[in-house]
């Protein structure tokens, strides 16, 4: 029965910080910068991890509290434009990215071997258990992360400093 390591929830816990550290010292232009046309900037991302970590918050407590719930679908693309994400505050964003993250390795460290083995009805990817949902999250993360610092070494590369 998968269960996640105290290393792993370290790692899932960690990675609003990260995702901080990696921002550090890029002006607002390098943060707004997109690297091709339908790409998201990182100021963009910080609010995509926002919304996504609200989403994973709650279908991870469903899959917890409730038998077999159905789970939540959303079209981030949309939410993206909808939810006009170029005009979001950023730091509001990583705040609430980095509470709902911190709340959720809280909640995980204290639920039994068997808890991780609940399972929620996705209707895209089938029955998912709480372990498989933490990995989703966990990796979701770890994307956004080398994404940023892809553009941040694209961003070096063609000396755009300022």
């Amino acid at each position: 029965m998968p269960v996640a390591t105290t290393q792993l929830i370290e790692n899932y816990e960690s990675i609003p910080s990260s995702i901080t550290a990696a921002m550090e010292g890029l002006t607002e232009t390098q943060i707004l910068y997109k690297a091709r046309e339908g790409e998201w900037s990182i100021h963009e991302i910080v609010i995509h991890l926002a919304d996504s970590e609200a989403i994973g918050y709650t279908r991870i407590r469903k899959t917890l509290a409730e038998h077999e719930p159905v789970l939540t679908v959303y079209d981030e693309a949309a939410w993206a434009e909808k939810l006009n994400y170029h005009q979001q505050d950023r730091n509001l964003a990583l705040q609430l990215f980095s509470t709902l993250r911190l709340a959720s390795a809280a909640l995980l460290r204290t639920i039994s071997s068997d808890a991780w083995e609940r399972v929620g009805l996705h209707p895209e990817n089938g029955k998912m258990t709480v372990y498989n949902l933490f990995n989703l999250y966990l990796e979701h993360g770890e994307v956004h992360l080398r994404q940023i610092e892809r553009v941040k070494k694209l961003l070096a590369t063609n000396g755009a400093t300022s």
